[in-house]
C-alpha cells in the first residue's frame, strides 16, 4: 500500500489535479456524494473538461486506483535495498502501528487514515463491478507478490525458513487488509494485538 504522500507533490497535469480533486471530495463527502459535478467545483474546471478525460466518475475512479498502482511499483522499488527482515519488518511496522519506519536505507510512511477511507469505499465497489474487481485483484496481486519476494529473499539468505513464500504473503496481506479496515471504520481502534499476533506466526513459523 502506498503512503500518505499519494498527492504531496503538485500535479504534473490536468489528468492528475482531476484524480487529487476527486480524492479529495471522496474524503469530503464519500462514494455516493462522489460527482463530476463536484470534482469540477473542487479543481475549478467545467465538466466537460472532466468528461474530456474520463467518461463518468467510475472511469476516474478507476484511474485513481491505477495511479495508487503506479504509485506502489515506485514504493517497491524505493524500498528494495535493505535486508529481507528489515524489509518486513519495516512494512509491518508502518502499516500496523502507524509509524514511520526509518533504517539507514529505507524511509516508509503510513498511510493516513483518509487514504485508507478512500481506499476502502474504491474496494467496496469490488462486490458488483468487474473492472473495479479486477484493479482490485491488481494491487492484492502486486502486494502479494512483494512480499512473496521478500520471503524468498529471507529464505536465500538464510534469515528465514524453508517455508511457502505465497502461503506466507498471503497469511500477511489477509492481516495487512484487515487492519485497514478496522483503521478506516473504526474512530478508537489499536492494532498493537494484530502486530503482535503477526510477529508471533513469524517467529514461530518463519524466522530461523
Amino acid at each position: 500500500m502506498v503512503s500518505d504522500d499519494l498527492f504531496a507533490d503538485p500535479p504534473e497535469d490536468t489528468q492528475e489535479e482531476i484524480l487529487q480533486a476527486a480524492f479529495e471530495v471522496l474524503q469530503e463527502q464519500g462514494y455516493s456524494g462522489l460527482s463530476i459535478q463536484r470534482i469540477a467545483d473542487k479543481v475549478g474546471l467545467q465538466k466537460a473538461s472532466i468528461y474530456h478525460h474520463y467518461s463518468d466518475k467510475d472511469d476516474l475512479l478507476l484511474s485513481f486506483v491505477d495511479h495508487i498502482l503506479d504509485r506502489m511499483e515506485s514504493d517497491l522499488i524505493r524500498t528494495a535495498d535493505v535486508s529481507p527482515k528489515t524489509q518486513l519488518e519495516g512494512i509491518l511496522d508502518s502499516l500496523l502501528l502507524d509509524e514511520r519506519a526509518n533504517t539507514s536505507t529505507v524511509e516508509i510512511s503510513p498511510p493516513s487514515d483518509d487514504l485508507l477511507r478512500v481506499f476502502i469505499q474504491i474496494r467496496a465497489q469490488a462486490t458488483h463491478n468487474s473492472d473495479y474487481q479486477d484493479r482490485i485483484a491488481a494491487i492484492d496481486e502486486r502486494h502479494e507478490e512483494h512480499l512473496a519476494a521478500i520471503i524468498q529473499r529471507g529464505i536465500d539468505a538464510g534469515e528465514f525458513r524453508d517455508v511457502d513464500p505465497n502461503q506466507v504473503a498471503t497469511a500477511l496481506s489477509t492481516f495487512i487488509l484487515g487492519s485497514f479496515s478496522q483503521r478506516a471504520t473504526r474512530t478508537q481502534v489499536s492494532l498493537e494485538p494484530v502486530h503482535k499476533s503477526i510477529y508471533s506466526y513469524l517467529e514461530n513459523s518463519v524466522y530461523v
